[in-house]
């Protein structure tokens, strides 16, 4: 089955169309959404087509042909049903989003995403979790560099009921936009009540050598999200593909897990904190 890179924030990281799309020629795409949406927060969308894996150079700058700019866009609570508008923001990869500021997401409930473009029609339905409470960070020092650090969260979680996490990282103040952090999906039946654990860097599609650290003075944002089980399995899948793409030994023939229908992609809910934390030579513990 041939293999098609899709145009993602998050590492290329979904995988193929199916054969029958294949069947339709070299020039057959996939429409492919990035969406989300937290408690207390705005929704927001990004569309791309997919495009084939070839041996031929593609520059980055022909990557915004894929970008998908007049779509008709609809989130829906059961009560109200709002179009998202689209614009140019550069905060984000790619540059455009669809979004509004007429509806924002409250924990417990479900929102359904609705996507109409051309030939494309797409929906998904999430729902926000109840926020978390709240992590305590510290940073340290990596072992054998004095010019990388680490940070590490510790959070409790609740042994009576079944819980999914994900963490989210942003280094600097330039972009808008939380890369899932390496290793950061977590089930809690692998949790003790009280938990610490590293707290990576998120992978950049644009980096040329990724570090999971951080150097000094760097101002992180973490992202400390609450998820249902069909986004565990989305982002979980996630890292089981970025891990085996950085073993030269091992590949994967599976494809990333998605809850779109009518596409590829995802459309999550998130009950989420935000702490923001600055990488210095002295951190008290």
């Amino acid at each position: 089955m041939k293999k098609y890179l899709f145009f993602l924030i998050i590492a290329f990281a979904f995988a193929a169309c199916n054969e029958d799309l294949d069947m339709e020629g070299d020039n057959a795409s996939c429409l492919v959404v990035e969406g989300w949406i937290e408690d207390g927060g705005f929704p927001v969308v990004m569309l791309t087509r997919s495009l084939p894996v070839t041996t031929e150079y593609q520059s980055m700058d022909d990557l915004s042909d894929y970008m998908l700019r007049w779509a008709r866009v609809t989130v829906s609570n059961g009560e109200d049903s709002v179009v998202l508008t689209g614009k140019y923001d550069r905060g984000y990869f790619p540059p455009f989003i669809y979004t509004t500021s007429r509806m924002r997401g409250e924990a417990g409930k479900e929102y359904t995403l609705t996507v109409e473009y051309r030939d494309y029609y797409a929906t998904s339905t999430t729902c926000i979790p109840a926020v978390p409470d709240a992590c305590t960070f510290k940073v340290e020092p990596c072992t054998d560099s004095d010019t990388l650090f680490q940070i590490k969260a510790t959070f409790s979680d609740n042994p009576a009921e079944k819980n999914y996490y994900q963490f989210f990282t942003r280094v600097g103040t330039s972009t808008k936009q939380y890369q899932a952090s390496y290793l950061g999906t977590i089930d809690d039946a692998v949790l003790n009540t009280i938990t610490e654990m590293p707290v990576y860097r998120g992978h950049q599609l644009k980096t040329d050598k990724y570090t999971p650290y951080y150097t000094l003075h760097d101002t992180v944002s973490v992202k400390f999200a609450h998820i249902d089980e069909t986004s565990f399995h989305i982002w979980d899948s996630y890292t089981k593909t970025l891990s085996l793409s950085d073993n030269m030994f091992l590949s994967t023939s599976t494809d990333m897990a998605s809850n779109i229908v009518g596409g590829y992609g995802y459309w999550c809910g998130y009950g989420a904190i935000t702490s923001h934390i600055i990488i210095r030579d002295s951190i008290p513990q």
